[in-house]
């Protein structure tokens, strides 16, 4: 492009002057008819010509090509009816289009994600590096089904047209559970809620059927309403992870089974653990319990310690004793299923529990509960509590002997192997060994685990399970030794916490048990097991294909394994009474939710940007319209054509200053116009 341009060598006011000076003598000599004013005149015009300078501006523009955003979904709910092919085809056809056109510049992304589509995100991306006046338009193929749309259009600064092309049938039905509500944690003992709904376009029946299974264990089937929200509540009896799988049944139109069913994971944890510690008399180790339980803020400790029995006579007046009456009734009859664990710190009989009372205790542990017996000499006397009903509860039977001298525990077969007491001997501060213990009480195991033993085999921890509750009990009095030896210190802290995580059913302290996690496709798996079994897990991919895996023992009572996962999908692995099942991938995905082609969620945004939607058929040059590029504000979406903005952006490469009459001819003209005046004047 060129253009003329005045560069005058003297001020524009000195020009003017000269100007008016000029017309002045060339009117002058018109009047009176002087000969040569034709050529003056000329030869004025031509000096304050080549005053002003003209010149020819010649610019050397280069084109900015266009910018257009291809965008091809080819995530996991484009494989349902071959979409993905479709819109791969679909794909290279638009490309080789805008190929043809001069001056526009296809920026390509493929979106592939497992878990959802982000298509607008990508968008951002594709685009954000250059100026809004270079774009296009934007053309994205896909099913509909995009997670990111942005929820403010009226702020939405893509400013040209967004076409839609959507592979799939636009009358396709499918069947799909949806979870509206479920929580992600909750409180042991208590109930969750889950809100689901079922939704079938294609449903004849107006009920379907819901199965359901806690852990996986017995599933319960239920008969719910379509298109309804359904509450379903849960109860969480134990801490940890509680695996809730929820399917509805197979519906007369389905596109996949995937969106079928729901693997929920809810962690369950305790609000407050209620311990209730009965000492028997004040003893050295009663301190590490206080400080123990007190440390963790959420223990809730009850703690009595009986000081006066009630057969005890002295004289002191009734009205000066500061002593409350133990509440027996309150505690072990009203209140007692309130509390998760009870503890006994060296107590025995002493008249103040009656029998009733401690039958109680026992009808709690078989029912749930967690009792932890800490003995003391009276164990082995007359007044133990193994001549009591908890005789029936209590792992050991003492032989009336109680042995003081020293000793170091002892960590037995079971022991190394049980998580309560395999991990003690990795603690940084007693890599060097344990302390001693001064006094035990001789008692033969009758049921439950032997975890620590003194060095003549005699049983010191004992731990073991009745109905649905569970016991332990430490036969010595003196782990509280381990805590004010200068040299011969031991893990009390650690082997007590752990001990009451393994009463309150922790799982990860479970003796017998099979767990497994999932990392960048891999499979971990961990089994807990008293014996050195090398029995393999039995695995059930998600295809349904079987296969098995042999664990490594490391020693400890834990053996492990790895699967390398190919499939996404819910993996089952079994040993023994053991099941789990583990999900690999995200199958509660966005991805699966609703597989149907839709232009529904796209509408609205297809219209802001003046765009078109166009429902792809499997002849493509004929259901893909021409391509045109027009001026941005001739842009409309009633169109048959997919417009795109054409911008006509450029850059100035350089610019060429060219005179207009070469000063050579100028001073040529001035000259042959000053002979002519001088001739005709001469005449």
């Amino acid at each position: 492009m060129s253009t003329i341009s005045l560069y005058p060598h003297v001020s524009l006011i000195v020009i003017l002057i000269l100007s008016m000076i000029s017309i002045l003598i060339s009117l002058t000599g018109f009047i009176y008819r002087t000969k040569g004013s034709v050529f003056r005149t000329l030869t004025l015009i031509i000096i304050i010509f080549s005053l002003m300078n003209p010149k020819i501006i010649a610019e050397n523009k280069i084109d900015i090509p266009d910018i257009v955003a291809l965008i091809i979904d080819l995530s996991p709910s484009q494989n349902i009816n071959d979409r993905h092919l479709l819109a791969q085809k679909a794909s290279k056809l638009i490309e080789e289009r805008l190929n043809k056109n001069k001056n526009i510049e296809v920026r390509s992304k493929t979106i592939d994600e497992k878990d959802s589509t982000k298509i607008f995100g990508e968008l951002s991306k594709l685009t954000g590096d250059i100026p809004r006046n270079r774009i296009a338009g934007a053309i994205i193929i896909t099913d509909g089904q995009i997670h990111d749309i942005p929820k403010d259009l009226k702020n939405y600064n893509f400013n040209a047209p967004i076409h839609f092309l959507i592979t799939g049938n636009k009358n396709t039905k499918d069947r799909r559970l949806i979870v509206e509500d479920a929580p992600r944690y909750g409180i042991v003992g208590e109930e969750v809620s889950v809100n689901i709904k079922i939704e079938d376009d294609s449903a004849t029946n107006p009920n379907a059927l819901v199965s359901v299974n806690i852990n996986d264990g017995e599933v319960k089937t239920k008969s719910i309403a379509i298109g309804e929200k359904v509450k379903l509540t849960l109860p969480l009896d134990k801490p940890g992870i509680t695996n809730l799988n929820i399917s509805v049944e197979e519906g007369s139109e389905e596109l996949t089974l995937k969106n079928n069913s729901s693997q929920l994971t809810i962690n369950a944890i305790r609000d407050r653990l209620r311990v209730m510690l009965i000492s028997g008399e004040p003893n050295m180790g009663l301190r590490s319990w206080r400080n123990l339980l007190n440390s963790d803020p959420s223990v809730d400790l009850m703690h009595f310690t009986i000081l006066r029995p009630p057969q005890k006579q002295d004289l002191t007046p009734v009205g000066e004793l500061s002593l409350i009456p133990f509440p027996a009734r309150e505690l072990f009859q009203l209140n007692l299923n309130e509390f998760d664990l009870i503890i006994f710190d060296q107590y025995h009989l002493r008249g103040i529990l009656p029998t009733n009372y401690l039958k109680n205790v026992v009808e709690y542990v078989v029912k749930g509960g967690a009792l932890l017996d800490t003995t003391g000499p009276k164990y082995a006397g007359k007044y133990s509590l193994a001549f009591s009903p908890l005789q029936n509860i209590l792992p050991t039977e003492p032989t009336g002997q109680v042995i003081n001298e020293e000793f170091i525990p002892q960590p037995t077969d079971e022991g190394i192997r049980h998580p309560v007491i395999a991990e003690l001997n990795n603690l940084e501060d007693f890599k060097d060994g344990w302390g001693p213990w001064y006094r035990i009480v001789e008692s033969v195991a009758l049921s439950g685990d032997v975890l620590l033993e003194d060095t003549q085999k005699r049983p010191l921890l004992v731990l073991n399970r009745l109905g649905k509750g569970r016991v332990a009990q430490i036969l010595s009095d003196q782990s509280w030794v381990w805590t004010k030896s200068l040299d011969g210190k031991g893990p009390q802290a650690e082997m007590l916490r752990r001990l009451i995580h393994w009463l309150m059913k922790e799982p990860e302290l479970e003796e017998n048990n099979l767990n497994a996690t999932v990392k960048d496709n891999r499979i971990f798996i961990t089994r807990n097991s008293l014996i050195n079994d090398n029995s393999p897990i039995e695995v059930i991919s998600p295809s349904g294909s079987l296969s098995s895996i042999d664990l490594k023992d490391l020693g400890n009572g834990k053996q492990t394994g790895t699967i390398h996962a190919k499939e996404e999908g819910v993996w089952q692995l079994s040993y023994n009474n053991n099941l789990i099942n583990i999900t690999v991938g995200n199958e509660n995905s966005l991805e699966f939710d609703d597989v149907r082609a839709t232009d529904s969620k796209i509408k609205n945004i297809s219209n802001l940007t003046k765009g078109k939607i166009i429902w792809l058929k499997d002849d493509l040059e004929e259901s893909i319209p021409k391509i045109k590029f027009i001026n941005k504000n001739k842009i409309n979406n009633i169109s048959e054509n997919m417009l795109l903005a054409k911008n006509d952006q450029f850059f100035i490469k350089g610019i060429e200053q060219i005179s207009l009459i070469h000063w050579s001819i100028l001073l040529t003209l001035i000259i042959f116009s000053l002979f002519i005046a001088w001739y005709r004047e001469s005449k």
